[in-house]
């Protein structure tokens, strides 16, 4: 596990927040529920673009929450961080979607009803600790067993959590509801809450404490008791028990427990066959130590830990964080932290039953990140993780992928080979860098690279010479024409980069010459640049503005011309291959956030766009070190804050170009039309806009996923435009050649 300022978890929870709106992304997240509601009457945008998705389907994204039909064994619903709810009638073999696309796609966790099988309930926003994707928009419910989904308990209107990692319903009192959540803003909510009217309204629990604190598992009782994991940050941090639902009688047990000032994140199972034997997986604050299994035989009276030295590799429970218990066997229990661990005797002894780093493929792979874990019978297992689900019949002895046709990959970045637009990849979320168009099936994606993918180049004239990278500047060179796996793949990253300089950045942009295939741009705190494929790198660059870069141009109508945009929101030019630099050229308009993305336009390199992340509201989500100072709003309210901006004179002077119908969320990309009449594309955190005069934008995203696009490219052989989605995997449109200008008369106005 590795940490930078930003980041309460993993690097890449500090990219997204450097892009993200106030703070974390949970500042106003019912906007964007607003926004797609109003986008589904496709009133005020155009039907003329059609998207397709281009997969994967073969590698699913992470996968935070999974329940198992009681009326139907082969019945399965799986909740992903940020691409919806799933489901399967075949036990896994294959899954559909039946999400609302209105609905925010972000799942935290999901029960069925103890007195009604048909009737599922869903809570939104992932409760795993990681910033990277929105908060949720509430309580979300089925009454046909997850065929459609209807709004019940809106968190604006109910004072609820936005992160919801817990929900259970009571197998005692039918409409009785208990959930758990966290928060990763001051301003919003966390606790554990009660409804007993089926979810329609949620009361919080205030005995632990008036002021917010998290609740992360919560455990019933066959009596009634109520069991929940809390943690506040002090002594008070712990396992509660709450008698038959009374709520004076709460109380922290403490029986040989680790103190609370150590504790983190905790989770907790009841062996269905013996309820008085309760197993708690603990954690400490930061996640760095797993503290141990304890076990209680006494309905939470007494403790004993059980853990020994299993666990002493694992180092990331404050995010993977999860324990299930055999249906008959209180004795056979499963904890999911990074791999899965499994005993038969109680915790006398142990098995590391998966392997993250096995090969793909063997029987002991298992993708690394469990966050749900469910037993299914005598010996079946299903663990949901950052790579989709994962499946055993042999309660653990092999493991299978059980996650294919799930299109939830969460991609930082794409590229297209322009040689041949069937071939394209991307960096992504724990599941490496992956490409398509180099297998025989359509819609399938080969992992190249492993780990947290980063940025991906083809070259223009060569679609098998290829860069990519993993997460702190590691780069890499595709060396072997036909194939394509990962022993094909040469590290050159700069040799002269110090491991300092390599973690300046959780994603590295690189860019590649458009003239010479060659010739490779990557940013740190500076620019770096390799002529030879990366034998040898030169730095090429000052340190610019002591921010990491963030954005690289190389112009394709400009000769010799440089642009560098940085996390600070500065923006400089070289006009002689990098040899001398500019000063900050963002002038007063371009606000002090992240520049996400410069293009220039294919035949005018003096036209120049530049895309920017946030709102313009100081985040919790800044470094607590800045030498820079703290940046403040450049503009007397956030809602005046743009986020496109246009130069006509090489980045000497800057307009906003974005219009009040916008959305105003982090903006991500933006590439011209390489024909005429030469439209700019941008996409942001609510889909993908389009302009042919700088002045009127059109919303061309009624087909594509309610996701954040984290990418553009246009291909100017196809003419087609592909999309990188965090959530929803690829996916891809042919542009007409004419699109109307869409009617002011029924433009939105999402925002208001």
């Amino acid at each position: 596990m590795v940490k930078d300022d930003f980041s309460p978890f993993k690097r890449h929870s500090g990219w997204f927040s450097q892009c993200a709106c106030y703070p974390l992304r949970d500042g106003h997240p019912g906007r964007l529920e607003s926004y797609w509601s109003d986008r589904k009457t496709g009133g005020w945008q155009d039907k003329s673009v059609e998207w397709t998705c281009l997969g994967p389907k073969n590698i699913a994204g992470r996968v935070t929450s999974f329940v198992i039909d009681p009326a139907d064994d082969k019945h399965l619903l799986a909740g992903s961080a940020a691409g919806g709810v799933w489901n399967s009638s075949d036990a896994g073999l294959t899954w559909q979607t039946t999400w609302p696309k209105w609905a925010s796609q972000n799942i935290g966790a999901l029960a069925f009803d103890a007195h009604d099988p048909k009737v599922v309930y869903c809570a939104t926003g992932e409760a795993n600790i990681s910033p990277d994707c929105y908060p949720g928009s509430g309580i979300y419910i089925s009454r046909d067993s997850g065929s459609t989904w209807d709004l019940l308990a809106a968190a604006e209107d109910n004072a609820l959590p936005r992160r919801i990692g817990a929900l259970v319903s009571s197998p005692l009192t039918a409409g009785l509801l208990y959930l758990g959540g966290v928060n990763l803003d001051e301003g919003q909510p966390g606790g554990f809450y009660q409804s007993s009217d089926g979810g329609k309204t949620w009361l919080r629990e205030d005995s632990f404490s008036a002021n917010t604190y998290w609740c992360h598992s919560i455990a019933l009782h066959p009596d009634g008791a109520v069991f929940a994991a809390i943690e506040m940050r002090g002594w008070q941090t712990g396992i509660y028990r709450c008698e038959k639902g009374d709520p004076k009688t709460w109380k922290q047990l403490h029986d040989r427990l680790p103190a609370g000032d150590v504790t983190g994140r905790i989770s907790l199972a009841i062996a269905p066959s013996q309820p008085d034997t309760i197993y708690a997986l603990v954690s400490d604050p930061l996640g760095s130590e797993v503290l141990g299994v304890y076990r209680s035989r006494s309905r939470g009276d007494h403790w004993t830990e059980i853990g020994g030295t299993e666990f002493a590799a694992e180092d990331q429970g404050c995010y993977n964080n999860a324990i299930a218990i055999h249906p008959k066997d209180p004795d056979t229990v499963a904890c999911g932290l990074n791999d899965i661990h499994i005993t038969t005797d109680g915790g006398a002894t142990w098995v590391r039953a998966s392997h993250w780093d096995a090969g793909e493929g063997t029987p002991k792979y298992a993708h690394g990140d469990q966050h749900a874990i469910v037993f299914a019978g005598e010996k079946t297992i299903f663990a949901a993780n950052d790579g989709g689900v994962s499946f055993s019949e042999d309660l653990g002895n092999t493991w299978h992928d059980r996650g294919k046709g799930m299109v939830t990959t969460m991609f930082y970045d794409i590229d297209v080979a322009p040689t041949n637009g069937k071939v394209f990849g991307g960096g992504t979320q724990d599941n490496g860098s992956l490409v398509a168009g180099v297998t025989e099936n359509e819609g399938e994606f080969l992992r190249v690279l492993d780990g947290d993918g980063a940025w991906m180049v083809f070259d223009p004239k060569d679609e098998t010479h290829v860069f990519g990278s993993k997460s702190d500047i590691h780069i890499f060179r595709h060396t072997v024409n036909k194939h394509w796996v990962t022993d094909f793949w040469e590290e050159v990253s700069p040799r002269g980069l110090k491991e300092t300089e390599h973690h300046q950045v959780a994603i590295a942009v690189l860019a590649i010459d458009p003239d010479n295939g060659r010739k490779l741009w990557a940013g740190s705190k500076r620019l770096w640049v390799t002529t030879d494929d990366g034998r040898e790198w030169t730095p090429r660059s000052p340190v610019f503005d002591n921010s990491a870069i963030t954005a690289i141009e190389i112009p394709t109508a400009g000769s010799g011309q440089v642009f560098v945009g940085t996390r600070r929101g500065g923006i400089f030019r070289s006009l002689d291959d990098g040899a001398t630099w500019s000063g900050n050229l963002s002038g007063p308009e371009i606000p002090m956030r992240t520049v996400t993305r410069i293009e220039t336009h294919p035949r005018k390199a003096s036209r120049v766009v530049v895309t920017v992340g946030g709102t313009g509201i100081v985040p919790r989500a800044m470094p607590r070190k800045m030498a820079y100072g703290q940046p403040a709003p450049l503009t007397s309210g956030v809602e005046n804050i743009a986020h496109v901006f246009l130069s006509e004179d090489g980045g000497l002077t800057w307009k906003a170009i974005d219009t009040p119908e916008m959305p105003k969320v982090a903006y991500h990309a933006a590439v011209f039309e390489t024909h005429e009449p030469f439209r700019l594309f941008v996409s942001n955190d609510c889909g993908v806009w389009m302009t042919a005069d700088f002045a009127t934008w059109t919303d061309i995203s009624l087909t594509l996923p309610n996701v954040m696009i984290n990418d553009l490219v246009y291909h100017d052989h196809d003419r087609t435009l592909t999309a990188a989605t965090y959530g929803r995997g690829i996916w891809r449109a042919v542009v007409p050649n004419a699109i109307p200008r869409p009617d002011d008369t029924t433009n939105a106005e999402p925002n208001s």
